[in-house]
């Protein structure tokens, strides 16, 4: 596949994914919001979806029973693939929602969800690691920027020690949060439209 992906797993609470499949036609129609934090340059989104009911549908003569799906969401369905906030920091960074309404996808494009299992943590680490270089180039107190460096580099190495995603991201949820918050006291915050905002997102996407 040649193209640029990302993945929009967490919900939004205003309007969660609603999914219905037609087993006469064997296509799944989605309705419904996915928050994403992704490059702007992104051709393809990897939707995770994880559903109600099972769903049951024949494919290469076999019968499948998925709890979940991951499907494909391209960049040229513009009347559902919206962004709807600003870049508001990191310049190759973007927020905003995946809108679906009422979009069909066929049975051939639909994976099971397991494939992508846990990629919630993923997500929450890409946040934190983010967050952190970032707020680590802006301060200007050597002994904050210092502190902030510890912060990412513990991140980092934790990482390339191979440790679950899941626990890694549990460990330094806090400290992130403290991080987060600290940042907010600084005058350097004033580099972020809308900053109490911002922080707002910052903490949910860490829940």
């Amino acid at each position: 596949m040649n193209a640029t992906i990302s993945l929009a797993v967490r919900e939004n609470s205003d309007a969660p994914v609603k999914a219905t499949f037609d087993n006469k036609k064997n296509i799944l129609s989605l309705s419904g919001k996915k928050s994403w934090l992704v490059s702007t340059n992104v051709e393809m989104v990897l939707l995770f979806v994880r559903l109600k009911k099972p769903i049951e549908f024949s494919f290469n003569n076999s019968t499948l029973f998925l709890n979940s799906v991951l499907v494909p969401i391209y960049k040229e369905k513009s009347t559902i693939r919206k962004t709807l906030k600003k870049t508001r920091f990191l310049k190759n960074l973007n927020q905003g929602n995946l809108t679906l309404e009422d979009t069909q996808i066929f049975s051939k494009d639909i994976s099971s969800g397991k494939k992508i299992r846990g990629f919630g943590a993923s997500e929450q680490f890409f946040v934190m690691l983010s967050l952190g270089i970032y707020f680590a180039t802006k301060v200007k107190s050597p002994k904050l920027k210092k502190s902030f460096y510890i912060i990412v580099k513990a991140l980092i190495l934790d990482f390339n020690a191979r440790k679950p995603l899941k626990l890694l991201v549990k460990y330094h949820k806090k400290t992130l949060i403290k991080l987060i918050n600290t940042f907010g006291q600084l005058p350097e915050r004033k580099a972020i439209i809308n900053w109490d905002t911002d922080k707002i997102i910052f903490k949910n996407m860490l829940k």
